[in-house]
């Protein structure tokens, strides 16, 4: 049962409204050729798969991905913007029990059932805890590098990134009229972050402008003179710090019978040993995929991961279909390969 967590009391958090019920900003790719009746008529499906993004992601950050993957599985795919990210609303509490019942408030809102969920890092934590909160609501998942358990040893990563962001704000000073504002920003955060695709990744949520389409419960400033990121760093970086790595206790023998893969980077720090004994309790019928890649999986390993979902979720799509059936194969017109190894894709 949902059971709401009170905000942490600081200076910069106070300014977040607080509330445990928010719209979340979506897109909808819905693919060229449909197993779902009407699916083009209708604009929304009760069976689709949801992408959630990472920490400081959108739904845009991997937007071209969902269009191949809602293809490739002829199912519509939500990209979605968690609170404190991109067009949703700024609000707290900022932990895992509000996401989850935020993406569940999300399907309840457009009739949404036997959900497919994709998660990424901060993602796939939502994922797992959305499946194991409400279960009836879910129907399979793909979890990428993440772990039901606990991770201390993730909070300096997330010290690291607000830390670099909020230089940019309160060092930088850069003028939102500056041509080279983003070149300015990239070298300031480098720093702190050499990896030039997280780099990236974070300085999406960098502007010089207000967003077109900018949530109306805003935390940030877009009427000074300087740059700004959509997402309220100030406000937020407590939360971050202390939940992001965070897991609820109580869950902790509390099992999802769905099928789940799991994408694990075999240099990442994400899924240690502990994190695989969680994962093998938790889930039961899962099976883990690993990649020879650090966290950064969704750009190291695009095609092997893209791959690696479709296979998973036509497989067992397939599965469900019955014997007498009409089937129509539409495998070879978006060129399906032969599914990737349950145990290990490690390349070099």
């Amino acid at each position: 049962m949902f059971q709401p967590t009170r905000v942490l009391r600081s200076n910069t958090a106070n300014r977040l409204q607080h509330t445990n019920s928010i719209k979340m900003a979506y897109d909808l790719h819905k693919p060229q050729i449909s197993v779902q009746q009407n699916l083009n008529t209708v604009n929304q499906s009760k069976e689709p798969i949801l992408f959630i993004h990472g920490i400081f992601g959108s739904k845009k950050s991997y937007a071209q991905d969902c269009k191949l993957i809602s293809n490739a599985t002829h199912t519509p795919v939500y990209t979605l913007d968690l609170r404190n990210h991109g067009e949703t609303s700024h609000a707290a509490p900022f932990n895992y029990d509000t996401l989850a019942h935020d993406i569940k408030d999300f399907c309840d809102e457009h009739n949404l059932q036997k959900v497919k969920l994709i998660g990424y890092s901060l993602g796939a934590k939502v994922s797992m805890l959305t499946s194991l909160r409400y279960p009836d609501l879910i129907k399979s998942a793909v979890i990428i590098d993440n772990a039901p358990i606990n991770q201390p040893h993730l909070k300096q990563f997330m010290k690291t990134y607000t830390k670099s962001m909020k230089y940019i704000l309160d060092n930088g000073k850069i003028s939102k009229d500056d041509k080279e504002w983003k070149e300015k920003a990239n070298e300031l955060m480098k720093r702190f972050l050499p990896n030039s695709n997280l780099r990236r990744n974070l300085l999406l949520n960098l502007v010089n402008k207000p967003p077109k389409h900018h949530p109306n419960e805003s935390a940030v400033n877009f009427d000074n003179d300087f740059i700004q990121f959509v997402n309220p760093i100030h406000e937020m970086e407590e939360m971050i710090i202390n939940e992001v790595s965070s897991w609820p206790k109580d869950i902790e023998n509390v099992q999802f019978k769905g099928e789940v893969k799991f994408i694990k980077g075999t240099k990442s720090p994400f899924i240690t040993k502990e994190g695989e004994d969680a994962i093998n309790f938790n889930f039961p019928n899962s099976s883990i995929t690993k990649l020879n890649s650090n966290h950064d999986i969704l750009d190291q390993r695009t095609n092997e991961y893209i791959q690696i979902i479709t296979d998973f979720f036509n497989l067992h799509r397939y599965q469900d279909v019955p014997k007498d059936a009409n089937v129509i194969n539409y495998g070879a017109s978006y060129g399906f390969q032969q599914p990737i190894n349950n145990t290990t894709a490690a390349s070099a």
